[in-house]
């Protein structure tokens, strides 16, 4: 990071727990470099002052309304997300291909990390793909809750597995009960 380009954050609240938008700009010129889960408030703060040092609170048009839609998605309402303002430059090539699968997987529907790895040309690349969901700096926007292992199981995910439970039921995907989502709700 650039010590010289300013950051912001906005806290959102959703009824999962705090969120965070993390951008930085000048001006008008403003690129989003992170979203942060849902964690308690120190944590999350924690979080921000880890990765963005300096980060002031600060907020705009267009990260309110960033902040809107994950209200919204948190709510349990089906959204769509504008990447355009999404900073994937520091993103490497393979999770950025990651990213793009992510963005595939609709709402509802859940895929195994080697589906994930077969539609980005790494097939037999399970482990590839769950370090490329692990390295997704907008999740939520790029849906990694979406990816579970193989035998249905959750796999990990950076907010907890019992936030990513709550993400996919909340999008209407069910579960048996050992914990494993149901066949009918996997892609691949």
């Amino acid at each position: 990071m650039n010590p010289e380009t300013p950051y912001f954050h906005h806290c959102v609240k959703t009824r999962l727990g705090k969120a965070a938008i993390v951008w930085s700009g000048v001006g008008r010129t403003f690129r989003i470099v992170r979203i942060c889960l849902p964690a308690p408030e120190a944590a999350l703060m924690r979080e921000i002052r880890t990765l963005f040092p300096g980060a002031a609170a600060k907020s705009c048009g267009a990260v309110t309304a960033l902040a809107g839609r994950l209200q919204a998605f948190m709510a349990g309402k089906p959204v769509s997300f504008d990447t355009a303002a999404l900073d994937t430059s520091r993103v490497p090539p393979y999770p950025r291909k990651v990213l793009a699968a992510l963005a595939a997987i609709p709402r509802g529907n859940v895929m195994s990390y080697g589906g994930v790895a077969s539609i980005t040309g790494a097939p037999g690349g399970a482990r590839a793909a769950g370090q490329g969901c692990g390295k997704n700096p907008f999740p939520v926007v790029y849906p990694c809750h979406r990816v579970i292992r193989a035998d249905g199981s959750l796999g990990g995910f950076g907010g907890g597995l019992m936030l990513k439970r709550a993400l996919l039921e909340m999008e209407g995907i069910r579960f048996d009960k050992g914990g494993k989502v149901l066949p009918e709700y996997i892609l691949l």
